[in-house]
């Protein structure tokens, strides 16, 4: 009897213990909370490729992508970090394939982008989401796009001004992108062979009215020297991608205007130009211009340029052509841009950053050269009609230029210097030593004090209108989630990367801060700034339906 008892209690134990295995197998992995329901997981929230900047070219970047990486593994999703040299980055994010998750990288403050056109409309529009657009990001939103379309249409200032506080609001709560810092600008240049070096906010000193202004204190060597950490990928204008390559392709190739320090628009290869209606303006070309091959620049080549850009759909350029319907010749010296609609920023903003390409050689030239696009024409001349002739570029080395006799400006150098270095503090040693005159990009923090301390170096500095950023593929999961992109707002330690990476020589960042304070009538101070607070985040995905597995990975809601 006492084995049958035994025999029987078994077999309910086994039976007990089958059935407790039977209810697991029923839900793919569920768990409890704390007051007993059982949760329901979704899939797995897959591993995010972070690509960030390599800590020799932006070691603020690079270090602040390590912080994300280590607070989203807190959270629970796997990172690959991959940091990555400049401009095989920009070739991803303006590649066909768009095959990238998340990615730190800047844009730049140039002084055409004190208008909010390029920030608000160029980088967040879907019409740009497409692969060659500034709208990396993929974000697509028909509300927005109707406020940033408008704002480009307004031509009163305030109305303009309430449109653009309006989608710093709506950029801010949709979380595209979150601003990590925006630094201050901060240069010096040698005082014993140079005076005369103008600095601009949002560009610093490297801007295109410095090279052009200097003033040469040593009669017998009247050359700039500029050293930079960032290589140049092109000089083809057409194919130029990055704030790099534009601030030396400006300099040889000249634009209908530009804009003066204090951002006002100045004729350049535009003598001038009448607003006939809201839709029509009349330019008429400077006379006596020459390229820098001795064929003289007309108002044919100013609409060859133009028709060129938009036939090609440009993506650097592609937004700020897009309200232009037709561009005509009026006569042998004006030229007519019709637009679609009224565009407030045509003068500062397009006419100030489509260059002019000589027609008789770029006429052609995809046919002559069998290309399938202008951007992959070698362009070894680099033929412009700008302030400076291009003798010679090496890539990963300099950039040689010398002054074009011929400008319509008197230039008292005899050309400038831009060498690449590896890193800032080769650029800083540079500057001890007297290798180069000026540093094209901003110190960092430990730089400016060393900087300060050297008798022949002048120290100046400006705010910035650009920022450095952390923003996703919008385009795919997780980042394609709403609530998702919020909760990781909160993760991001703004305060410490202003302190202790830039030692408070910045501005603090936020999600959608696209407008700097530097950039005071544009701004909206009154956008909600997201703080860094992971119990936060952890919260708004609870919320949103996602959930943690016993290993503590982030799943997906399983709705």
């Amino acid at each position: 009897m006492k084995v049958f008892k035994w025999f029987v209690i078994m077999v309910a134990l086994l039976v007990a213990l089958a059935a407790c295995s039977g209810d697991t197998e029923t839900d793919s992995d569920p768990d409890d909370t704390d007051d007993g329901e059982e949760v329901v997981h979704g899939e797995l929230v897959p591993e995010v490729r972070i690509f960030s900047s390599l800590p020799e070219a932006n070691q603020v970047n690079y270090e602040a992508a390590r912080m994300i990486e280590a607070e989203w593994e807190a959270l629970g999703i796997s990172v690959d970090n991959r940091p990555t040299e400049f401009n095989t980055l920009v070739s991803i994010l303006y590649g066909d394939d768009q095959d990238y998750d998340a990615y730190t990288i800047g844009w730049g403050g140039r002084i055409d982008r004190i208008d909010p056109d390029m920030f608000i409309h160029s980088i967040f529009h879907s019409d740009n989401a497409n692969p060659g657009g500034n709208n990396t990001t993929g974000f697509m939103n028909p509300e927005y796009d109707a406020i940033a379309d408008a704002q480009r249409g307004e031509m009163d200032p305030d109305a303009r001004q309430a449109l653009v506080h309006e989608a710093q609001e709506m950029l801010a709560y949709e979380a595209p992108l979150l601003t990590l810092y925006s630094r201050l600008l901060v240069h010096a240049y040698n005082n014993e062979r140079f005076t005369n070096m103008t600095i601009m906010a949002g560009e610093g000193i490297f801007n295109e009215w410095m090279p052009v202004w200097a003033e040469p204190l040593d009669e017998d060597d009247k050359w700039l020297r500029i050293g930079s950490q960032f290589d140049l990928d092109t000089i083809n204008p057409v194919g130029a991608n990055s704030t790099y390559e534009w601030r030396n392709l400006r300099l040889i190739y000249d634009k209908l205007v530009r804009l003066s320090p204090e951002a006002e628009p100045q004729p350049a290869a535009a003598e001038s130009w009448e607003v006939v209606d809201d839709t029509t303006i009349d330019v008429k070309i400077r006379p006596g211009m020459v390229f820098h091959d001795g064929e003289p620049v007309t108002a044919e080549d100013v609409k060859f340029s133009y028709d060129l850009f938009m036939e090609w759909e440009v993506g650097y350029f592609l937004s700020f052509l897009r309200p232009i319907d037709s561009v005509e010749l009026v006569d042998e010296d004006t030229v007519r841009f019709n637009l679609e609609s009224p565009y407030a920023p045509l003068v500062n903003v397009t006419l100030a950053q489509i260059p002019i390409l000589p027609k008789h050689i770029w006429d052609g030239v995809i046919e002559e050269e069998g290309l399938s696009h202008p951007d992959e024409f070698a362009n070894e001349g680099a033929i412009g009609s700008g302030p400076f002739n291009v003798d010679q570029w090496r890539r990963g080395e300099e950039l040689r230029v010398s002054r074009n006799d011929d400008f319509y400006e008197d230039v008292q150098i005899d050309g400038f210097i831009y060498r690449i270095f590896a890193q800032p503090e080769a650029v800083m040693t540079a500057l001890e030593t007297g290798d180069i005159d000026v540093n094209a990009e901003q110190f960092i923090p430990a730089h400016i004090t060393r900087a300060n301390e050297i008798s022949h170096l002048n120290t100046l500095e400006a705010g910035d209108i650009g920022y450095q950023y952390l923003s996703f593929n919008m385009r795919k999961p997780p980042f394609d989630d709403l609530a998702f992109r919020q909760a990781i707002a909160h993760t991001v330690d703004y305060e410490l990367i202003l302190e202790a990476h830039l030692q408070g020589y910045g501005i603090l960042g936020g999600a959608g801060l696209v407008i700097s304070p530097e950039n005071e009538f544009w701004y909206n101070p009154n956008v909600d700034r997201p703080q860094y607070d992971p119990e936060r985040a952890r919260e708004i995905l609870r919320e949103a339906g996602y959930t943690w597995d016993d290993d503590g990975r982030l799943r997906f809601p399983a709705n």
